[in-house]
């Protein structure tokens, strides 16, 4: 297990110590292997199935957009994390997913998993770890260096998005709250596209406890409050959840034509494109025009696989008259895990793609660059 640690400002010093720190690695993804079974085969969940059991009441904070181009945006609704935990001491079943077809070999599998899951989930102490627990619990830098990014490019959603190892889900929510907002002032009767958004993380339990939650939240605050209620950036808020409140969002992006999908499990590129291919959505509700990533090339037990099937959903899941690109965050170098933006742009060169730095953020808390990566394929 280990904890990201990133105060160190001399980069040639930490690639020397780069190779030190790889059998340590090694070692941790051996041993991770014993919890391998039915939590990490990639699974889709319709939100629908992920809000089932919310608490009578969530609290939840507002992350402040900081723009750089002067716009004025919209804080996004973010679940507490101790709220989730309070949730998890009272009920840890929700840590289950909802459908029970499976055999009792791999049910046994999914219950070991999730006894090793459980106290890390609860833990102060741990970012993440290995193939158990991916940190999704945490709002990373690079989530809040992409939601900056996309405000001050004045990016849209177009057909929809996919975004990898969402965790908490920024940039997701950002475009979600900024698809909402345009349907909100249209006046038009015209039919309305569809717009998809998948959202994909390692860990079932990010995905019901954080991720799904937070749609709703985004919804609420941009669509049910008043124009009068206004809410300030960093206040600690509570959120009744009523079976009709559900409906009533449901019922929303059902009229709108919005598809929100989630996929939990390991970045396997046939299962996980599997999953794209087969799911009940139709053709046009599973292509997307862009693929989003924040802090996801951190391992060296999974930058390859992240990287191909990255590719992969940019190329075979774009629209149909143009493929989707591809915008990924993240620290140049990750002190002690391995990964590094120069290796995964070396990646994606080989697989055929194209990678460019699109943003360069330096001289903040961490002496370690952070960036934002277009990538795109031919």
């Amino acid at each position: 297990m280990f904890k990201f640690d990133f105060s160190g400002d001399d980069i040639d010093e930490v690639e020397g110590q780069q190779e030190q720190h790889r059998d340590e690695l090694e070692s941790e993804d051996r041993s991770a292997d014993a919890t391998r079974g039915f939590a990490l085969k990639p699974a889709m969940y319709d939100i629908g199935d992920l809000l089932q059991n919310l608490p009578s009441r969530i609290s939840y904070t507002l992350v402040p957009v900081n723009a750089s181009n002067g716009t004025n945006e919209p804080p996004i609704p973010r679940r507490e994390v101790f709220d989730i935990k309070v949730q998890i001491m009272a009920n840890e079943d929700i840590l289950l997913p909802s459908h029970d077809d499976v055999s009792e070999t791999v049910a046994e599998e999914r219950d070991q998993f999730i006894k090793k899951e459980l106290p890390i989930l609860l833990s102060n102490t741990e970012d993440l770890r290995t193939e158990l627990y991916e940190g999704g619990l945490k709002s990373w830098e690079g989530a809040a260096d992409l939601v900056e990014y996309l405000a001050d490019e004045g990016i849209d959603i177009g057909s929809g998005l996919l975004e990898l190892g969402c965790g908490s889900a920024l940039p997701s929510l950002y475009l979600f709250q900024k698809h909402l907002r345009s349907l909100k002032s249209a006046n038009s009767g015209a039919p309305i596209q569809t717009t998809s958004f998948i959202l994909s993380d390692y860990n079932y339990s990010v995905l019901r406890l954080m991720t799904a939650p937070n749609f709703l939240l985004a919804y609420y605050t941009t669509i049910v409050l008043p124009d009068t209620q206004l809410l300030t950036s960093q206040q600690d808020l509570d959120l009744d959840i009523t079976p009709a409140l559900i409906s009533q969002f449901l019922g929303f992006l059902k009229a709108n034509n919005i598809v929100v999908k989630f996929i939990s499990g390991c970045w396997d590129s046939k299962e996980f494109s599997q999953l794209l291919g087969y799911s009940p959505v139709t053709a046009e509700q599973k292509k997307f025009s862009l693929v989003l990533a924040s802090e996801t090339i951190y391992s060296l037990s999974t930058i390859n696989t992240f990287t191909s099937l990255f590719l992969d959903c940019i190329t075979y899941w774009g629209t149909s008259s143009e493929r989707a690109e591809g915008r990924v965050a993240a620290k140049e170098i990750y002190f002690g895990v391995g990964g590094t933006v120069r290796q995964f742009i070396e990646l994606v060169l080989k697989l055929g793609g194209h990678a460019s730095t699109v943003r360069r953020i330096t001289g903040r808390s961490s002496g370690v660059a952070r960036v934002v990566i277009r990538v795109t394929k031919s």
